[in-house]
């Protein structure tokens, strides 16, 4: 028996893990849409290059999240497969990190966290689904990363796990992914000092590619049938 069609939706895709797990989800015939926000051109290329669709978010608009689901719901479009890889870091020490810095970080890294749940959730309710969640860190691990951004990225762990329980017995499995240091994306803006501490308590004694973290989080989104509510770390062995 074929299994049932799927289709995705990446929120974050230009990033570095964001287009990996594009080309996963295209590999698998997986036909996708991803959300971007400044980066227009990168859109664009990714867009051709795997045969998805573009789509223009910004996690900082609380309204954006509820008019995207209900947009697509409307298109008949709806992805039963929902990746969230959007993320920003405001550097600042936490001595140094303003107001706005917390806000602006909570509401993409967070806040967005909690709409995909609201939104898709609610509209996967009966149908049945997959919400996946990427962060940078679980609450056993301690990465070189700015005190707002490491507070945000603790609280997709509490969410995915009580999303779980709300949503698994509607038929929609809620999990995320806490990645290690890559050599892409937030990885290279560290102090190479930094890394290099990293890569000395790595078991693999080295960083992550985006193409590693990309086909755990596809087969989280596409294979897995009974795993709900966890937190699965991809780190090299911290």
């Amino acid at each position: 028996m074929n299994e049932p069609k799927r289709r995705a939706l990446v929120l974050g895709g230009t990033g570095a893990v964001g287009s990996a797990v594009l080309a996963e989800l295209a590999r698998a015939g997986v036909p996708a849409a991803f959300t971007y926000h400044h980066a227009e051109a990168r859109a664009r290329a990714l867009a051709e290059a795997h045969a998805a669709r573009p789509l223009r978010l910004d996690l900082v608009d609380a309204a954006a999240m509820g008019g995207l689901a209900a947009s697509l719901e409307a298109e008949g479009a709806l992805p039963d497969v929902v990746i969230h890889c959007a993320a920003i870091v405001r550097p600042a020490p936490v001595f140094e990190a303003t107001d706005d810095d917390w806000e602006a970080t909570m509401a993409v890294n967070a806040r967005s966290v909690f709409q995909v749940c609201r939104e898709f959730g609610r509209r996967l309710s009966g149908r049945g689904g997959d919400l996946v969640f990427v962060s940078a860190l679980d609450r056993a691990q301690s990465l070189p990363v700015p005190a707002v951004f490491a507070a945000s990225q603790g609280l997709v762990a509490a969410l995915v796990m009580a999303a779980a329980k709300d949503l698994g017995p509607r038929g929609v499995r809620v999990n995320g992914v806490a990645l290690g240091l890559l050599d892409a994306g937030i990885g290279k803006e560290l102090d190479p000092k930094l890394a290099d501490e990293y890569k000395s308590f790595s078991a693999l004694r080295r960083l992550g590619a985006p193409e590693e973290a990309a086909r755990t989080i596809t087969w989280i989104a596409l294979h897995n049938t009974y795993m709900n509510g966890k937190v699965i770390s991809a780190n090299g062995g911290i």
